[in-house]
């Protein structure tokens, strides 16, 4: 009930948007003991160099009817704006409505810049720079354990990311960094959505750093992919490790694309394969 109730949602927040011109995308993983993830999202092309991008997300970590583990949903909006041919600026935010005595919202800006048409082998390389800040509020412990009380922090977060073409490859690679906490977050306790740039699977846990590489083989009909991420937890000396892939099936203006996500739910469970299954298509 509670899956529906997101899909309602988020087909209200695009649907308005589905008979301009734009990309309509959604994105889902499935796999052990209920846990089910889903992203969707249009960008809408303005045609005055502005482009509004309306998002939603939804997660439950379980399939039973009281979900005691935790389950959240997000709604998201960007603008961009095109400089130049070569530059284009973004802003914008997200909120996350309380569940589970957890409570989210953040907001960021970006600058996104194509560096050349062909530079020796690469073409179209691009770098992007970022800055975030993401906000915080938990009043109870979202699994149910033993913290009590009322907890906030804020964390400014820089990113950066560079991509390019080579050849029939597009490279992606993806760096965020948060820079500190203003409260250090008690020992165990978890935020109930972090995201892994490149993957549809959102993880539970307040995080330092994320980097995250995606390689894509493009053709006219079918296009493999890879991904891998690495993320240290704040309360976690050593690194965990996540990796993806999947294909992607091109037929005309839409695509379609299946994989598997192989990740941890949190940082107190080993890693574990989810599948996942994308499409989007061009209006």
């Amino acid at each position: 009930m509670r899956f529906l109730t997101a899909l309602f949602h988020i087909v209200l927040l695009i649907c308005p948007c589905a008979l301009c011109y734009g990309q309509l995308s959604f994105s889902s993983v499935n796999g052990e003991r209920g846990y089910a993830a889903m992203r969707g999202q249009f960008v809408w092309d303005l045609d005055n160099d502005f482009t509004l991008i309306p998002s939603g997300g939804y997660y439950r970590t379980s399939d039973k009817e009281e979900d005691v583990t935790g389950a959240a949903a997000k709604a998201a909006l960007d603008v961009e704006y095109a400089l130049s041919d070569y530059v284009i600026a973004s802003l914008g935010g997200y909120y996350i409505p309380r569940r589970m005595g957890f409570e989210g919202q953040g907001y960021h800006g970006q600058l996104k810049t194509f560096l050349c048409y062909h530079c020796g082998w690469l073409k179209n390389p691009y770098l992007q720079v970022g800055f975030e800040e993401r906000l915080y509020d938990i009043t109870a412990y979202a699994d149910g354990r033993s913290y009590q009380g009322h907890f906030r922090t804020q964390a400014p977060v820089v990113i950066t990311e560079v991509g390019s073409e080579l050849g029939k490859f597009f490279i992606q690679a993806r760096y965020d960094k948060v820079i500190k906490y203003n409260h250090r977050p008690p020992t165990g306790i978890a935020s109930n959505w972090t995201e892994i740039p490149f993957m549809t699977a959102i993880v539970q846990g307040f995080v330092r750093d994320v980097a995250s590489a995606r390689i894509t083989y493009r053709s006219n009909w079918i296009t493999p992919y890879v991904v891998y991420a690495r993320y240290k937890y704040m309360d976690h000396s050593d690194y965990t490790v996540s990796v993806a892939g999947g294909l992607a099936l091109h037929w005309g203006p839409s695509i379609f694309s299946g994989g598997v996500e192989i990740f941890e739910q949190n940082k107190e469970q080993n890693r574990r394969t989810y599948f996942s299954m994308s499409a989007s298509t061009t209006f």
